[in-house]
């Protein structure tokens, strides 16, 4: 059996193609970049597949039996892959989503009416592709499935909603150094996943199968997991406990927009899928694969690779500024937790303050002085009016209010000017 897989080097894709050589397929890779497969039965084929001339050559030289494509995400695309590829397949399969479904739900079965109530453009423009499809199967020679993956995870990504995509071994990392972890979830809602393993081999099951014909299909594991139990597993995995900061998904709206619909329409809400269709197409296909098994074994490969490329993942730096603008009551939060006495006030430590050159009683202060003070300029005067080791406060006060709000442009000038000509090179070679 001839399988084309467009887009075979991601997740979704690499997976289909790992399966499909374990099946003796002869499989054809269509990508941008180089095949990170090394098998005699994969041909790697490099090329822009949305440049018509290069996705004609490419299905025009071969007679494949399947043609899968992970790269349609609107009906345009899928009326283009479809009017290409047809006469030069028998089977055409077409990747969409479960974020056609509402979230959240529980239970769902692939025969469940979908309606206006699902508000994520994404989820609406692959409901489009499908129905797309559907309303037009007998415009093509191929029989065509579609597949609507859940949340899928595997050697390169690890199954915690957030930094699941951006999850080199950052996360691991900042878990293992106990830097603060962000969460959106609710650790107690179940949620459908499915690692690429049990993916690729159920796609495999479909192609050519009759019973897969002009039908849509989900795939899961057939265990939901909540966030809190893979968490735990993850770290028995690392051999430490997390800390985590729960945000609320608001603090993604502005800056990180897709981020936020990610999480309020498709990671966070309570969402579970029913396998018994899947399940009678393909006898035999197991479901389930043990998470402690599984995690362990993306971890160590994301230790390997976060070894080869270490500047890869933003994970890190878009979490510190998450929690820089999440907001005040959540820095104090995270202060206190860590060990820092917060209970008094400016007015309160004043008085008896005097100087002593320690983090004890010096640190406090300054978080205190930023939490009190309503911009950059009044975080520096509230710090100074403190007293005690004033230089060493207020610099920390400073940095912290810096991150929060920023230098007024007006101040930054001034002390441009008080500057000596060396420092001035220093700072513009720092900054």
């Amino acid at each position: 059996m001839k399988v084309l897989i467009i887009g075979g080097n991601g997740l979704i894709g690499g997976a289909v193609v790992r399966a499909s050589v374990e099946s003796g397929r002869e499989v054809y890779v269509f990508g941008r970049h180089g095949c990170s497969f090394v098998d005699d039965n994969v041909h790697f084929i490099k090329g822009d597949w949305y440049d018509d001339k290069t996705a004609l050559k490419t299905v025009e030289c071969t007679d494949y039996d399947v043609i899968i494509d992970t790269l349609i995400f609107n009906e345009m695309q899928l009326r283009r892959t479809a009017a290409i590829v047809n006469g030069h397949c028998r089977h055409f399969v077409y990747i969409s989503t479960d974020s056609v479904y509402e979230h959240p739900s529980l239970g769902i079965t692939e025969d469940k009416i979908i309606d206006a109530n699902v508000k994520w453009k994404y989820g609406v423009d692959k409901r489009k592709a499908e129905l797309y499809l559907q309303d037009h199967s007998e415009d093509y020679s191929f029989a065509w499935t579609i597949i609507r993956p859940t949340f899928t995870f595997g050697l390169s990504r690890l199954p915690v909603g957030f930094p699941g995509k951006r999850n080199t071994f950052d996360l691991c990392e900042r878990i293992k150094s106990g830097k603060p972890v962000i969460r959106f979830d609710d650790p107690k809602t179940k949620h459908a996943m499915c690692h690429e393993s049990v993916f690729g081999v159920a796609a495999n099951a479909l192609f050519l199968n009759p019973k897969a014909y002009g039908q849509t299909y989900h795939i899961s594991d057939d265990v939901a997991y909540t966030y809190g139990e893979v968490f735990d597993v993850l770290e028995k995995a690392l051999g430490c406990e997390g800390d985590y900061v729960f945000l609320s998904a608001d603090v993604l709206k502005d800056d990180f927009k897709d981020l936020y619909e990610d999480m309020i329409y498709d990671k966070n809400p309570e969402f579970t899928l029913d396998n018994s269709k899947i399940k009678a197409a393909c006898p035999g296909v197991s479901f389930h694969v043990e998470l402690s098994e599984v995690i362990k074994s993306i971890t160590d490969n994301l230790r390997l690779f976060r070894g080869v490329d270490k500047d890869i993942s933003d994970y890190d730096l878009m979490t510190d500024f998450l929690l820089i603008i999440s907001g005040k009551d959540e820095i104090k939060a995270y202060a206190i937790k860590k060990g820092y006495d917060l209970s008094r006030t400016c007015d309160e430590i004043r008085p008896a303050y005097h100087h002593v050159e320690s983090c004890q009683k010096t640190v406090p202060e300054a978080v205190t002085a930023f939490l009190e003070g309503k911009d950059f300029e009044d975080v520096i005067r509230t710090a100074v009016s403190l007293g005690g080791d004033c230089d060493t406060l207020t610099c920390i006060a400073g940095s912290i209010a810096e991150a929060f709000y920023g230098v007024p442009d007006q101040m930054k000038t001034e002390c441009r000017k008080r500057l000596p000509a060396d420092m001035l090179a220093v700072l513009d070679q720092f900054e």
